[in-house]
């Protein structure tokens, strides 16, 4: 008689950490600090399950053991959390109340969003970040962000945003130094919408 054992293959992470980690994380402080410029993912990488590769690298980059991640139930299968706490060692939550980062797609339901921490007046910056999945992310004159990081204005496009999701942006724009910072993540490209971002709709 043949036994079969099942094995779990763990993807593997960045390539060179060190590296690696740097380049995506200079991206990020990047888009951060230029609301809704496009930037490519400056590398390749195994994504699991339920993550594009934008999201898995951003998310390599960014948690550690004492980053709480959330996945929307389209998002948080084994793969995705076996991936994370493997490569991070980041604790996973069920209450998005707790997320440093709350992960979701584009069509998922996401009246969560209003639940995300958005700090205090003495601690604006222990507020969560929302990392985005959608299929593209454009300068087509969707929306027109001002602010800072902005010289004049700027054009986004990302498909598939709810009316419902621009009045919850335009709400949390006006709790600064409060609010929630937004991540969306293409497959291959990244743009961000800090709290400080106001967003004319199209």
């Amino acid at each position: 008689m043949t036994v079969q054992l099942q094995t779990t293959e763990v993807l593997p992470g960045f390539e060179h950490a060190a590296f690696d980690s740097n380049a995506v994380f200079r991206i990020l402080l990047d888009a951060m600090s230029r609301p809704g410029r496009i930037y490519d993912l400056p590398l390749a990488i195994a994504s699991p399950d339920g993550l594009n590769a934008t999201t898995t690298a951003t998310l390599l980059a960014m948690a550690d053991m004492d980053t709480t991640i959330w996945m929307s139930p389209s998002c948080a299968g084994k793969p995705a959390t076996s991936h994370l706490k493997f490569h991070c060692g980041c604790p996973i939550t069920t209450d998005v109340t707790q997320a440093d980062f709350a992960v979701a797609k584009i069509e998922d339901d996401l009246s969560f969003i209003t639940d995300l921490s958005v700090g205090n007046a003495e601690y604006p910056d222990q507020s969560a970040t929302l990392i985005l999945m959608v299929d593209d992310i454009t300068t087509a004159p969707s929306m027109t962000l001002k602010g800072p990081g902005i010289k004049d204005s700027h054009d986004l496009e990302v498909k598939g945003l709810t009316a419902d999701f621009h009045a919850w942006r335009a709400d949390n724009h006006h709790l600064f130094p409060c609010g929630v910072d937004v991540i969306f993540a293409s497959p291959t490209k990244i743009a961000a919408l800090s709290r400080t971002t106001k967003v004319e709709v199209f």
